[in-house]
C-alpha cells in the first residue's frame, strides 16, 4: 500500500523536484525570479515585467528614506525579490522562508555569489515560523499564499510576528467572488491545482475576513489582472509546453532506470494551459492586498 503524502510534503516535493532541474537554468534567469511580473505601458518583455514587479513591491512596503526595516518574505522561493530589495535597500534586513530545501539551497548559493550580507534564507513553514512576536516591520508574500493549506493560519502567523502598525503585502490569485459555476471550469480548476500541488484558492472576501480577524485594518485591494493576462495568454502556452516536454523526458529517463516518479511526471503537465483558460474566463483574478496591523 502506497503511504499517503500530506499536502505540505507534496508541495515541498513539487518544488524540490522543480529546482533540482532549475539549477541548470541560466544564472540571469535564476536571479530574475519566477512570477507573473507586472506589465505596464513601456514594459513589453518578461524580464522588465519581473523588475517592474520588484519595484512595485518595494513601493507597497514603503521602503526607502533610510528607514531600517526588518522584512520577511513568506514563501520566498529562490529569493529573487528579496535579493533585489536587499541590494536596493542596504539599510534594511531581509529574511526569506520557504518549505523547499532545494529553493533555499539555491537562494543561499546566489546570495553568496552576490556577497549580500543583509539577507538570510531559512527553510521553514510560514504558518509556524518560530520567530518571536513582533519581529518584523514588513511581511510580504508574492504568489505564495495560494500554497497555504489553511490561509487563515498563515495570516494569523503574519499578524503575530509583525510589529504594531507593521504592514502586510500579499500578491496572489483569488476568486473575485466565488468558485467557477460551470462543471467544466470546476474540473479544470481542480486539475490545475493538483498539477501544481496547490491545496485551494479562496475568494477576496474570505481573505479580507481572515485579515480582519487577525487584527489588520486599512485593507486596500488592487486588481492587477489586466497587467498579466494578455502576456500570460502566450507565456502560459510555452510554460505548459516546456513542462510537458520536461516531465516526459524525465519519465523516460526514470523508466529506463526502472524507476517511477509520479511527482516528477506531474510537475507542470498541462497546468499552464488550464491556468490560462481560467484566467481568460475571468474566474480567477490577480490582486494586491495591503493591510496594516493595529
Amino acid at each position: 500500500m502506497v503511504p499517503m503524502i500530506n499536502p505540505e510534503e507534496k508541495i515541498q516535493r513539487y518544488y524540490d523536484n522543480l529546482w533540482s532541474v532549475g539549477k541548470k537554468f541560466n544564472q540571469k534567469f535564476l536571479d530574475g525570479g519566477f512570477h507573473f511580473g507586472y506589465y505596464e505601458k513601456g514594459v513589453m518583455n518578461y524580464r522588465k515585467a519581473i523588475q517592474n514587479m520588484n519595484k512595485y513591491i518595494s513601493g507597497l512596503l514603503g521602503l526607502g528614506d533610510g528607514q531600517a526595516f526588518d522584512v520577511l518574505e513568506a514563501g520566498c522561493g529562490i529569493g529573487a525579490t528579496s535579493r533585489y530589495l536587499a541590494k536596493k535597500y542596504p539599510e534594511c534586513h531581509f529574511t526569506g522562508i520557504s518549505l523547499g530545501m532545494e529553493e533555499i539551497e539555491l537562494a543561499k548559493k546566489i546570495q553568496n555569489q552576490q556577497n549580500l550580507t543583509n539577507i538570510q534564507f531559512l527553510s521553514g513553514n510560514y504558518k509556524n515560523t518560530g520567530f518571536q512576536n513582533n519581529s518584523f516591520d514588513r511581511v510580504f508574500a508574492l504568489e505564495s499564499i495560494v500554497y497555504a493549506i489553511k490561509k487563515e493560519d498563515v495570516i494569523n502567523e503574519i499578524s503575530r510576528i509583525l510589529k504594531p502598525h507593521g504592514k502586510c503585502v500579499i500578491i496572489d490569485g483569488f476568486f473575485p467572488k466565488d468558485q467557477p459555476s460551470s462543471s467544466f471550469l470546476k474540473n479544470a480548476y481542480m486539475l490545475m491545482l493538483s498539477k501544481r500541488s496547490i491545496p485551494g484558492v479562496v475568494s477576496l472576501q474570505e481573505m479580507q475576513s481572515y485579515l480582519k480577524s487577525a487584527g489588520f485594518t486599512d485593507i486596500v485591494i488592487h486588481d492587477l489582472s489586466k497587467h498579466i493576462s494578455k502576456h500570460y495568454l502566450f507565456g502560459g502556452f510555452f510554460v505548459s509546453l516546456r513542462g510537458l516536454v520536461s516531465a516526459e523526458v524525465r519519465r523516460l529517463i526514470n523508466k529506463g532506470k526502472g524507476k517511477t516518479n509520479e511527482d516528477t511526471d506531474k510537475i507542470i503537465g498541462g497546468a499552464g494551459f488550464l491556468e490560462m483558460l481560467l484566467g481568460i474566463t475571468k474566474n480567477l483574478g490577480y490582486y494586491t492586498i495591503v493591510a496594516t496591523k493595529k
